[in-house]
């Protein structure tokens, strides 16, 4: 077993009185915008069908950590003498990526630099053999401290576990009550499950450069590779620049748009960095088959694998651990989509129609795709998008355009619910869920 520095948390001492949070921002001089340590409480509606305590959370600086291995800038490291997981701020590009793998929370955005941050274990206490601010300030013992010691790999309610190999050790608790005997007064509203939800964020609003890029690279893909196995020549000039433009339009989502070029250097481990290599190897090789005259077949077939293997990467960036619905498969997958539009452009029942009827089952087997409030949508999406342009092929009187302006609109919708669908794990996610399987196990 693996030993490192790590934190220790007693939840029977806790108290969330936040003096671990204040001593925090003081020490380190947090922006006001931030926090790097968090408190959070299980069971704040204090329901008296479970216990309430209090986690007090900043960077578990894993022995796994999620955050150095998808991070596309190589701006993170971990410190081999004590295990801190730390940030270089001149390395980071702001992609935020770190926050969406970290189920603790710990990643944050400051917004007035462009840039991530976090709990850096006070490194800069620890070798002056002083203990973390947090640690020091907390009142009641509550946090702890070890220098040398192995993740006891606890996972109390409330607690996200995805395989990280967190360094703290977390000690439940010990005091366990019955929960109190209660009568509900008349004017009391009753308590409802629903009332747990987490109102998260719209990933749509906040990361839609990312969807714009999505389908730009989708369409390019798709019209490249059906070009090339029709033979046909293409306007190449006018396929660059709308690569070009939906790189450019992608870095929009960055706090550091000039450090962009540093999304490549992590290829190794980050399907982020995998994604940015792929895509500009793709629009190298689309120019080169456009001023080839012949195009050998390596060209063609190298410019197709390279398509392909930039929304491969795509898709299996937002492969991330604890999301609500999976990513992958999932109906709007870059690269079905990509396949199903190039069995539309070349004519192809032998491609179009496994595939759409795969997208169709991905979709419709999603949760809420077809209730109440998605109807209309789902009616938009599932006839114009997948059965209008088989019946208009099937029909032999659709030209083109018609053919595919359906599937269009249809992909639009997909993934835009894609993005508006994402929902990371995070703590306060975390204790909704476990509650809610708390209260149900006891109403039951």
């Amino acid at each position: 077993m693996r030993q490192q520095a790590l934190f220790t948390l007693d939840l029977d001492r806790c108290t969330g009185c936040s003096a671990c949070a204040i001593a925090c921002r003081s020490e380190n001089l947090v922006d006001a915008q931030i926090d790097w340590r968090q408190i959070h409480t299980f069971n704040e509606q204090n329901l008296p069908e479970a216990a309430v305590f209090h986690y007090s959370l900043a960077c578990n600086h894993c022995l796994e950590p999620a955050c150095l291995y998808g991070c596309p800038a190589n701006a993170y490291s971990k410190d081999p003498s004590t295990g801190a997981v730390l940030i270089d701020d001149d390395s980071c590009i702001g992609c935020r990526y770190c926050m969406w793998v970290c189920p603790y929370g710990a990643p944050q955005f400051n917004p007035a630099l462009g840039i991530v941050e976090k709990c850096t274990f006070c490194s800069h206490r620890l070798v002056e053999g002083l203990q973390p601010a947090c640690v020091e300030s907390c009142p009641v013992d509550a946090l702890g401290f070890v220098e040398r010691g192995s993740p006891d790999g606890a996972s109390p309610p409330g607690f996200p576990d995805v395989g990280l190999e967190p360094a703290i050790n977390i000690k439940p608790r010990r005091r366990l009550a019955l929960a109190p005997e209660m009568t509900v007064c008349d004017v009391c509203a009753p308590y409802e499950q629903g009332d747990l939800a987490e109102s998260s964020e719209s990933k749509l609003r906040s990361e839609w450069p990312l969807l714009a890029f999505s389908l730009l690279a989708t369409g390019l893909v798709s019209f490249v590779t059906a070009r090339l196995i029709q033979g046909d020549d293409f306007p190449w000039p006018a396929t660059l620049a709308v690569g070009f433009l939906a790189m450019m339009v992608s870095t929009l989502h960055l706090g550091n748009p000039m450090r962009a070029w540093r999304a490549v250097l992590n290829f190794r481990t980050s399907w982020v960095s995998r994604e940015v290599a792929f895509y500009t190897l793709f629009l190298g090789a689309t120019g080169l088959c456009g001023i080839s005259g012949d195009r050998p077949a390596i060209i063609v077939l190298s410019t197709v694998c390279l398509g392909f293997a930039t929304l491969l990467s795509v898709d299996l960036v937002y492969r991330i651990p604890g999301l609500r619905v999976s990513t992958v498969p999932h109906s709007a997958m870059t690269t079905l989509t990509a396949a199903f539009f190039v069995g539309l452009l070349i004519r192809s029942p032998w491609i179009a129609l496994p595939v759409a009827a795969v997208k169709l089952a991905l979709y419709v087997s999603r949760p809420g795709n077809l209730g109440p409030g998605k109807r209309a949508l789902s009616t938009l999406r599932i006839g114009l998008g997948l059965v209008a342009p088989m019946v208009v092929w099937l029909s032999g009187s659709g030209s083109m355009p018609l053919l595919l302006a359906g599937p269009l609109l249809g992909e639009i919708i997909d993934r835009a619910l894609f993005y508006e669908e994402l929902d990371f794990l995070t703590p306060q996610r975390q204790i909704s869920l476990d509650l809610s399987t708390l209260l149900t196990a006891d109403g039951t």
